[in-house]
């Protein structure tokens, strides 16, 4: 069977299992939890004790005591990870090579591996979000991401022949982000695609570029959201000036695609043929619907490094009711960020950037980009690219932290342009030292 037909039966199960039931959902993914934690069990020094809660009463798991396995955490992978890893993931998984998480907070990042299946999961898992949004594969894409490899630098970037795995050739054009945002939007104008793929924060640098009709006339017809958090002012800008919707994709390194908004809705629909999701609250135990909480993942395709109850980092929050399209998948209102993208309250709240519109802040300080630092309780200090001369209005900024926070603070104003980056690229707008004590 040639790599062609495999995306092709991996996206056509896709579609059968979007259609199922509830409970007809639950049993296939649970199916394949099952040889999951068998295979770990059996093959990962690590995980032999670790998962003893489901095999007490038989060799079949009882998923009943899933809450029993403990969380895995970074530091399990940074110091265990040669006893994760299993001698031999099973031969259908496919091809074992090796990749490395992003290192946001400065470090250089972990490498882990994965076996084939994993990334023909995660383009199938692209596949479908680019059909639930009408795109046509046989149209041209430009991805403006951060690349590790040097070879995506302006003026060429990069082309190659097709960007939807299954999908017909087409042009893919893509281009490193740490370009000035004139020469991107340049680049884009020469290669006139139809679909853009990028950042958030890439998104509001070009809809907020003075060269911003430039775009505005290639009459772009879809926008995919990446790898930050995706502000509503973000989507609104978008539309305004793009005169198209964002679709968002909520992913990692370590098992690829793990939610995708559906255009039915503002929602995050959960790839649960790929993980399971947990939300949990400090404590462990499950959030209430509409809650926020911990995510806790688990990859169901990961054989070569499997993640079992991961705690990634991240924050989301949970939606009520069904999907309108009928599709049963688990729902997430938003992502929220890590834990340090959280402000905290004089009572111990996280305040999360959702919380804090763009315009709440810019209506106090003419800035292009801004980022709310927390150093301490009783300090917010703010970082921003001024946009003209007129001076910020300290007092009414000030007002509305304290608002927030629900105490006194300092108000620092640091101008500063560009704001940098993290590691992997990302612009964050919260930055707490609070908020990870």
């Amino acid at each position: 069977m040639s790599e062609g037909d495999v995306y092709s039966r991996f996206a056509a199960n896709l579609e059968r299992t979007e259609r199922m039931s509830r409970s007809g959902l639950t049993a296939y993914r649970d199916g394949l939890l099952a040889r999951m934690v068998c295979f770990a069990r059996a093959h990962s020094p690590f995980y032999r004790d670790r998962l003893e809660p489901l095999f007490r009463a038989a060799e079949a798991p009882d998923l009943q005591a899933w809450h029993e396995v403990p969380i895995l955490r970074r530091s399990d992978l940074e110091r265990d990870l040669d006893l994760i890893n299993p001698a031999e993931p099973p031969r259908d998984m496919g091809e074992v090579t090796t990749r490395r998480t992003s290192g946001t907070t400065g470090t250089d990042g972990m490498t882990f591996r994965i076996c084939a299946l994993v990334r023909i999961a995660d383009a199938c898992m692209m596949q479908r979000l680019y059909r639930w949004w009408g795109y046509d594969d046989a149209a041209p894409m430009a991805s403006i991401r951060h690349y590790t490899m040097n070879d995506r630098g302006f003026p060429n970037g990069k082309v190659e022949t097709q960007w939807s795995y299954p999908g017909r050739p087409a042009p893919h054009y893509s281009l490193d982000l740490r370009t000035p945002t004139a020469n991107i939007i340049e680049w884009l104008v020469r290669h006139r695609p139809r679909y853009l793929l990028t950042f958030p924060s890439v998104l509001h640098e070009l809809a907020s570029h003075p060269d911003a009709p430039r775009i505005t006339e290639l009459a772009l017809k879809g926008v995919v959201a990446i790898s930050e958090v995706t502000s509503e002012d973000v989507c609104d800008l978008v539309r305004k000036t793009f005169g198209c919707g964002a679709a968002q994709i909520y992913g990692c390194s370590e098992m690829g695609a793990i939610a995708l908004q559906s255009p039915d809705d503002d929602a995050l629909l959960v790839c649960e043929e790929n993980v399971l999701l947990e939300l949990l609250d400090d404590n462990d135990h499950p959030i209430e619907l509409g809650g926020t909480g911990r995510v806790i993942l688990t990859s169901l395709h990961s054989f070569a490094t499997p993640f079992i109850r991961y705690e990634i980092g991240d924050y989301a929050t949970s939606a009520e009711g069904a999907c309108p399209s009928g599709r049963a998948f688990v729902r997430l209102r938003r992502i929220e960020g890590r834990r340090r993208n959280a402000l905290v309250s004089a009572r111990g709240e996280r305040i999360w950037q959702s919380t804090i519109p763009a315009a709440s802040v810019l209506r106090h300080v003419a800035a292009k980009q801004f980022q709310i630092r927390q150093p301490d309780p009783e300090t917010i200090e703010l970082v921003y690219v001024p946009a003209g001369a007129k001076p910020p209005d300290q007092a009414g900024l000030r007002a509305c932290f304290e608002i927030l926070l629900e105490r006194p603070i300092k108000l620092v104003l640091t101008a500063m342009d560009p704001i940098p980056r993290t590691h992997g690229g990302k612009h964050e707008r919260i930055v707490s030292g609070v908020a990870v004590q």
